[in-house]
């Protein structure tokens, strides 16, 4: 475990010293950067763009965690040098680098197909976008304060860009699935009459394509994905049709079986199934080269794919080329060309499964898309949704605490009498904990660092909900016999809160969007205006990190002892965190407290998620046994 790095008056000045030499000449810098997005440009062009994406996308396959790679790390018996190849390769930066090479290489044709670039080709290639994402990322951190804004505003602009820039998926895999199969099951209907499948139809797809591009790497991972597809197809085709077809043509079982999934054979070698190294450059047509195999399955990968050219928008205007330019790669993530489909980035399609599902919603129906889907008018909308999921997490880890939800309340505000509705309202044995849930999310342009947009929408999310939590709390505290009204069993009921009980309050804001990075920091939104310092003392927290404290949490009094410790860090100006799972790890570690603050030393606690995350990660590539981090006493 990690433990806290602080900053010396050497980096400080080391920092100072390259930002004060990238605000020198602004103009210069900026044109340098054009000029290195031009030589990438002109490299990936260079070359057969599928053997390109297929470089960088072999070296994703080669970081990503599988069943297979997460059992060699514990691996300790013979052919250990055999055994360190299978283990998983550490490449933070590969997964951004590969998807912004894809939105270069999908801007304009592939014009010299048949041109196989190198590995030194790809890894130069790789190189260079690398030194882009970089700079450009530096370019925007020594950057001015914004039009009328402070230096808290800058912050919160950068904080936004660098989650968006280097690409943090919402939540752990087996959350990601849960959330999706629940949002768009209550749309499943719609999707059938327009498009003739479902959303478990999409979801099935993208899991699919892990096994069409696995199945053919040259490892025992590989072979044991190409057996599972072998015994697919035998069981779909069947014994009997197996044997008349080789009495009726002479193929053996494995000829019929390759004549049926062309992207496993290799004419060089008809008899056998071939697989393919990772670093076999000429395979890589055929590694990521994925094959639909009924009519709806092509009608999902027609609407899942773009071709090479379509993406010409990335390249234009100002900014053209820069990492975080809109691109078509988002909401269709498989390639084209021809007759056939590649899938250069696992990882893509699947990290943007909500948004290219809702994108058919939206397409195919605009005012469906923001009425029924959206919204709050459509009982089983997201928004809805989202407010009974998160009852059911709290309801989960805090099954001592009575929650009620969607409740009335009467007030009087600036003279006007009003009749606010509290999202969740939990009463415990002596704490209320008063709970608010917005689906807001961020737009392209947010992600971007629009600086005037990104505050409203973080007003009408991050401030309102904290708002919403503060002006609940001061009714029960203000009135002598609160009252709440609520729908259960289609009758309306009344909650009394009983004010002779010395309650504690705890106020929660969740989030759909993951706004970790900006809500770890409230100083910056106080500082920017969007938050008021008077709403401050609500723990806002993702939908998604809010599963991960519902599996790890053991009782209500770790979480009030968490809640406390999280709170005070609002109050300290020397503590920087990342992200709040670096938070639970912190706790979970029985760090907290922290030692006083002192103005000389800044401290940034960092990696204290590592043990969270190989538990999901194991947990999620099908490991069975893998021990869930508990809080150290």
């Amino acid at each position: 475990m990690n433990e806290p790095i602080y900053f010396n008056e050497e980096f400080k000045a080391q920092w100072r010293y390259a930002m004060e030499q990238a605000k020198a000449d602004r103009e210069k810098y900026f044109n340098w950067i054009k000029d290195e997005i031009n030589i990438a440009i002109t490299l990936i062009n260079k070359y057969d763009k599928i053997y390109v994406l297929g470089g960088l996308g072999s070296k994703l396959l080669a970081a990503s965690p599988n069943i297979h790679n997460q059992i060699m790390e514990g691996y300790t018996g013979p052919d250990m040098e055999q055994a360190e190849q299978e283990k998983i390769v550490e490449d933070d930066e590969i997964e951004v680098i590969l998807e912004y090479a894809m939105n270069i290489a999908s801007a304009s044709p592939n014009s010299n197909a048949s041109v196989i670039p190198t590995e030194e080709n790809v890894m130069e290639i790789r190189n260079q976008l690398a030194k882009i994402k970089t700079n450009i990322g530096f370019y925007e951190m020594s950057a001015e304060n914004p039009k009328d804004g402070n230096e808290f505003d800058h912050r919160l602009k950068i904080a936004v860009m660098e989650d968006a820039m280097h690409v943090r998926g919402d939540g752990y895999q087996s959350h990601v699935l849960e959330i999706y199969e629940e949002t768009f099951s209550y749309h499943d209907g719609f999707l059938q009459q327009y498009y003739g499948f479902g959303s478990t139809d999409i979801f099935n797809v993208i899991r699919r394509l892990d096994l069409l591009v696995a199945s053919k790497i040259g490892n025992a991972f590989g072979g044991y994905l190409s057996h599972q597809r072998f015994t697919e197809w035998s069981d779909e085709k069947g014994q009997e049709a197996v044997m008349e077809e080789m009495i009726k043509t002479g193929k053996h079982f494995i000829q019929q079986f390759l004549s049926d999934n062309l992207d496993l054979f290799d004419e060089r070698n008809p008899e056998n199934l071939s697989m393919l190294p990772l670093d076999y450059v000429e395979g890589y047509n055929r590694l990521f080269w994925v094959v639909p195999k009924t009519e709806k399955e092509v009608k999902i990968f027609n609407l899942l794919s773009h071709n090479f050219g379509d993406n010409s928008d990335f390249l234009k205007g100002k900014f053209g080329g820069f990492i975080l330019g809109d691109s078509v790669t988002q909401t269709k993530p498989l390639i084209k060309v021809g007759e056939k489909f590649y899938c250069f980035s696992l990882s893509l399609p699947f990290r943007n499964i909500f948004n290219l599902t809702a994108n058919l919603l939206q397409v195919a129906d605009p005012v469906y898309y923001e009425h029924s889907f959206k919204g709050n008018s459509f009982a089983n909308s997201r928004d809805n949704y989202i407010e009974r999921k998160t009852k059911l997490l709290f309801e989960k880890f805090l099954p001592t605490v009575q929650f009620y939800h969607s409740l009335k309340y009467n007030i009087i505000e600036d003279g006007l009498a009003k009749e606010p509705e509290l999202d969740i309202l939990g009463i415990g044995h002596d704490t209320i904990y008063i709970i608010e849930v917005k689906a807001g999310e961020l737009n392209k342009k947010h992600k971007r660092g629009a600086i005037l947009g990104l505050k409203d929408r973080l007003e009408e999310t991050v401030n309102e909900g904290s708002y919403q939590c503060h002006r609940a709390e001061k009714f029960i505290k203000e009135n002598e016999s609160p009252e709440f009204r609520y729908i259960a069993n289609a009758t309306q009921n009344i909650l009394s809160i009983d004010k002779t009980k010395d309650y504690k309050f705890i106020k929660i804001s969740v989030m759909f969007e993951h706004l970790s990075t900006v809500s770890v920091n409230l100083k910056y939104l106080i500082e920017t205006g969007v938050l008021s310092a008077d709403y401050k003392w609500a723990w806002i927290v993702s939908l998604y990190d809010l599963m991960i404290f519902a599996d790890l949490i053991e009782n209500e009094n770790d979480f009030q002892d968490y809640i406390d410790n999280r709170l005070k860090l609002y109050e300290r100006n020397d503590v920087e965190f990342q992200d709040e799972i670096d938070i639970l790890g912190f706790f979970l570690e029985n760090k907290f407290p922290l030692p006083d603050e002192k103005d000389s030393e800044k401290i940034f606690i960092h990696s204290y998620r590592d043990e969270i995350e190989n538990y999901y990660t194991k947990k999620d590539v099908g490991i069975s046994g893998v021990e869930k981090p508990i809080k150290k006493r």
